[in-house]
C-alpha cells in the first residue's frame, strides 16, 4: 500500500520508513512544495540509502501556478495540488499532468461539485483524503468536514473515481495504519449510505 505524507526536515528518513514499514505501507509518497536543490539533495539521500519502504517524491501546488507545474513536471514521480477551495480544484482536475488532488474538501462550503467529478473521471485525476486533516481540525468544525467529505465519496461512487484516505502526516504521530486508513474510508462511505 501506498501512503503519503507531508515532507518536512520533522521527518528523520529512517525512522520515517521504519514506522511506515510497521504500519504495513511500502510505498511512501513525500509531498512538499520543493525548491529544486531540495529536491535534488532529497532524491540523492533516497538514491544513496537502503530503505525498508520505496520512497517516491510528489511536487505539491498550492495555487494555480503552471509554470511552477511544468517546472517540476519531470523532476518527481508525481504532481499534486492541495485543494480546498472550488477554483484550484477545477484546476487539478483539469489538467492531464497533475496526479492528485489532495484536500478537496474544507470544514467550510463544499467546494466538490459535479463538475469536478465529472472532469476527474475524464482526467483519470485521483482523489486523496488527508487523515490528519481530521486530526487537526476543531471538534466543532469536523462534523462539517466529515459532511462535505461524505458528500464528495458520493460523488466519486457516482462517476467511479479512485479515492482513498491517507495519512499525509506532518509528523509521526500522525501516520496510520493501512487498516486505520482503510477503516475510515469505510467510516465515510458507510455515513454516506446512512444520509441515503
Amino acid at each position: 500500500m501506498k501512503d503519503f505524507v507531508l515532507y518536512s526536515k520533522a521527518f528523520e528518513l529512517n525512522e520515517l520508513a521504519k514506522t511506515e514499514k510497521q504500519l504495513g505501507n511500502n510505498e511512501v509518497v513525500l509531498c512538499r512544495n520543493f525548491s529544486e536543490k531540495e529536491l535534488t539533495d532529497l532524491k540523492e539521500t533516497i538514491k544513496k540509502e537502503n530503505f525498508p519502504v520505496n520512497f517516491f517524491t510528489c511536487h505539491l501546488l498550492y495555487n494555480q501556478n503552471s509554470k511552477e507545474l511544468n517546472k517540476f513536471k519531470n523532476k518527481t514521480e508525481f504532481i499534486g495540488v492541495f485543494g480546498g477551495n472550488v477554483s484550484i480544484n477545477k484546476f487539478a482536475v483539469s489538467n492531464k499532468q497533475i496526479d492528485f488532488l489532495i484536500s478537496p474538501c474544507n470544514e467550510g462550503r463544499l467546494t466538490f461539485d459535479t463538475a469536478i467529478a465529472r472532469t476527474a473521471k475524464e482526467n483519470k485525476t485521483e482523489i486523496l483524503i488527508p487523515f490528519s486533516q481530521f486530526l487537526n481540525v476543531q471538534f466543532s468544525k469536523r462534523v462539517v468536514l466529515t459532511k462535505n467529505y461524505v458528500f464528495m465519496l458520493k460523488l466519486s461512487n457516482k462517476f467511479k473515481l479512485n479515492s482513498r484516505v491517507v495519512s499525509f502526516a506532518k509528523e509521526v504521530n500522525e501516520l496510520r495504519s493501512v487498516k486505520d486508513l482503510e477503516a475510515f474510508k469505510s467510516f465515510l462511505d458507510k455515513k454516506f449510505e446512512s444520509v441515503r
